[in-house]
């Protein structure tokens, strides 16, 4: 009996990126081609970054995974502008693989042609969408933001978006959204991590029927999850993450320099790398570090393997993001190491954890607020005990894999049949 063959397709790849969306899509895939019956494999997009000199198009490889080189790319339209020899490279890959079923965790970089491509590549595959982001909905990267007031915008509309982008016609707003959901009539089914996501994307034209929930997990087998040290007082407080103006991290270190003054024994670790971050923001996050003093230290980007360890030394982790996250593995990691989270009270995050239940929320952009919080977290007593022991029944991994398996299954042979 032949197995059934699935193509994962994702625009990053863990071993260059630490966002979460590459980790669900490598560990998905690794997971996939572990079932019997099933033979799966991972295709990445990677820029001049990643691959200084490699040709648009070209094909090449990381480990066991396939590397698709992209060139120029246009964020507004969610195309390609370095022209159709990429459509040799995805040809290549498709032939090899010769996939039943597609997952793409995303369109950014890969661009938006590539539904349409692989439906005309591959006929009889069926094409799933893992929604990750708002990337289709918001030109802004995604982030749903306003420009230039950073304030939570609720959806795509065109007269919202020429406010954030007065050099684009509204006209162009309009079209845009037309020709990215007349691209998404290739995809058989569309899942979100989220319900707050997904509602987003119902609000913004998706039919709800096209789009299943099945929430992020994060693996856990052969990972030792060490619980923090016994402590007096719960006053470690930690980060994870990508270090980015819409993560909040300004408004942690405001909260760090207002707790100098009056609870000088707190410790802030901000663990994550600054990336490709404009240098006004550089400047920014540096003028927070020496504002906070000894509260708060950048310990720099950190290895998927080091997070037991790290999350072992911390009592809290901390979400102070000011965009709709969407599902934020780092919450199931801490959930898993059975640390609370302290996060905005919006969007993913809203979902994942319960306000005083096994977390606690706080207003987004508010560092008072995030202070004040901050100091009832290490001074209230028996509070961290609570709420790292509340009842969680996080997705199990294997689980996680199930669900997409049975989704997949399903699809292919209602559509076959």
């Amino acid at each position: 009996m032949s197995k059934f063959r699935i193509l994962e397709i994702a625009h990053d790849h863990p071993a260059w990126t630490t966002g979460g969306t590459e980790h669900v899509a490598q560990d998905l895939a690794r997971g996939l081609d572990a079932r019997d019956g099933v033979a799966a494999r991972l295709l990445v997009a990677a820029t001049s970054l990643q691959r200084p000199g490699a040709a648009p198009g070209s094909l090449q490889a990381i480990g066991e995974d396939f590397v698709l080189c992209t060139g120029r790319y246009d964020r507004f339209s969610m195309l390609r502008e370095d022209g159709t020899d990429w459509l040799e490279g995805l040809g290549q890959v498709l032939e090899i693989t010769r996939p039943d079923l597609v997952h793409l965790h995303g369109l950014d970089r890969l661009g938006a042609e590539i539904l349409p491509a692989i439906r005309r590549m591959r006929p009889r595959a069926r094409i799933v969408l893992t929604l990750h982001d708002y990337q289709l909905i918001c030109p802004g990267d995604g982030l749903l933001l306003t420009r230039p007031e950073g304030m939570r915008c609720p959806g795509m509309d065109a007269d919202r978006c020429r406010n954030c982008f007065p050099e684009i016609e509204q006209a162009r707003h309009a079209l845009r959204r037309a020709h990215l959901q007349a691209l998404l009539d290739c995809v058989d089914l569309f899942i979100a991590p989220s319900t707050f996501l997904k509602d987003r994307f119902v609000d913004w034209g998706l039919a709800e029927s096209r789009i299943r929930v099945v929430p992020n997990a994060v693996v856990q087998a052969g990972i030792s999850w060490d619980s923090p040290a016994p402590r007096a007082r719960r006053d470690r407080f930690a980060y994870f993450g990508n270090i980015l103006p819409h993560k909040g991290v300004l408004v942690l270190l405001e909260a760090a320099a207002r707790l100098r003054e009056t609870d000088s024994t707190l410790r802030v670790n901000f663990h994550g790398g600054l990336g490709w971050a404009e240098q006004d923001f550089r400047s920014a996050f540096k003028a927070g570090l020496t504002a906070a003093g000894q509260i708060a230290q950048h310990l720099g980007p950190y290895d998927r393997g080091d997070l037991p360890n790290l999350l072992a030394r911390t009592d809290w982790v901390v979400m102070p993001s000011l965009w709709w996250e969407n599902a934020p593995l780092v919450i199931l990691e801490a959930r898993a190491a059975g640390i609370p989270v302290i996060c905005s009270g919006v969007g993913g995050m809203a979902e994942l954890v319960r306000d005083g239940i096994d977390g606690l929320h706080v207003p987004p952009g508010d560092a008072a607020a995030l202070a004040e919080t901050m100091v009832r977290a290490a001074t209230e007593p028996g509070l961290w005990e609570r709420l790292a022991a509340a009842p969680v029944a996080p997705v199990s991994h294997e689980a996680f894999v199930s669900t997409h398996l049975d989704l997949f299954n399903a699809l292919f042979n209602r559509v076959a049949a």
